[in-house]
């Protein structure tokens, strides 16, 4: 049999869907349709039963089903270098989600690599949400990025790959005037922070760490948009925890403030997640090569 036509079985028992099958595997809902047809020649059964939400497995299928993603694993691992998957054959759509302190600084090289090297991809680029794990299981996202570790199900899978540092960040003429902040120092400006899902929903990491030295700053704003935060700091007398990273290209109108040594910061590891079903996928493969690169053009420059 040919792989490609298991490889649309795979998806189509996941997604029970020929669109969204198609979008997931970046090629056409007739193509879709025509390998259905072959695999149910095939294997002498419908596979698959229309209801008015899609598609229902027949029991041929689940059982098919209930092997296939550690067979076509298996499989990926002999035949992985070998296959002949060309970025500029991409046409369909390609979804990374990116952390909103990550996405400033690694979002424009990795456009720059992936227009270049995927001309005919649609490239989107979306906040990572509440809602980005399942929507990575599902395959309407293919790759994410975030802190790590994050909060998510164990049908993803986490990579760490890099480090970040942080800094807090102010308005360029703020009072304070010192190039390093110890915890005392938080006593006397209110804080903002910026609201990333699966990470400090529940709990201010810095208000948390500053606890033990018996400080208690006010937290004066949160907010998932960095652009509302940063004209806020321009505004007012905030303080805001930031990246590193996003700190040098926030531009000219702000000022990176380092924290004292002796200061615990909470983690800036931060990691690649994608389905454990497509973390062997070509596709995959090439957009986790792209981020890495991406990192250490950001880096470079």
């Amino acid at each position: 049999m040919d792989l490609n036509l298991l490889k649309v079985l795979r998806v189509l028992i996941e997604v029970r869907n020929t669109r969204k099958a198609a979008e997931q595997l970046h090629i056409s809902q007739p193509a879709v349709s025509r390998a259905l047809s072959r695999l149910r020649e095939h294997f002498n059964d419908p596979l698959f039963i229309r209801n008015a939400h899609g598609l229902t497995p027949t029991s041929k299928a689940e059982e098919i089903g209930a092997r296939l993603p550690t067979a076509l694993d298996m499989l990926y691992d002999v035949l992985e270098g070998n296959n002949d998957f060309d970025p500029a054959h991409i046409y369909g759509k390609v979804t990374v989600a990116i952390n909103g302190f990550i996405s400033q600084w690694l979002a424009p090289p990795l456009i720059r690599r992936i227009n270049k090297l995927a001309p005919n991809a649609e490239l989107h680029l979306v906040n990572w949400e509440s809602s980005t794990p399942n929507m990575l299981v599902d395959g309407r996202i293919q790759i994410g990025v975030n802190y790590f570790p994050s909060e998510v199900t164990k049908q993803l899978v986490q990579q760490k790959i890099d480090h970040d540092s942080f800094v807090i960040l102010c308005r360029k003429d703020h009072p304070f005037n010192q190039s390093v902040i110890v915890p005392e120092d938080f006593n006397h400006y209110p804080l903002a922070s910026q609201l990333i899902p699966n990470w400090n929903e529940q709990q201010n990491h810095t208000t948390e760490l500053l606890k033990d030295y018996d400080v208690f700053p006010r937290n004066q704003l949160r907010s998932s948009q960095l652009s509302i935060i940063l004209q806020a700091l321009r505004d007012t007398n905030m303080l805001f925890p930031c990246s590193a990273r996003t700190a040098k290209v926030v531009g000219p109108d702000f000022k990176a403030i380092q924290i004292c040594p002796d200061l615990p910061v909470f983690n800036g590891d931060f990691a690649l997640i994608m389905a454990n079903k497509s973390r062997r996928h070509p596709l995959s493969l090439w957009l986790k090569e792209q981020i890495n690169a991406a990192i250490a053009d950001a880096d470079s420059q």
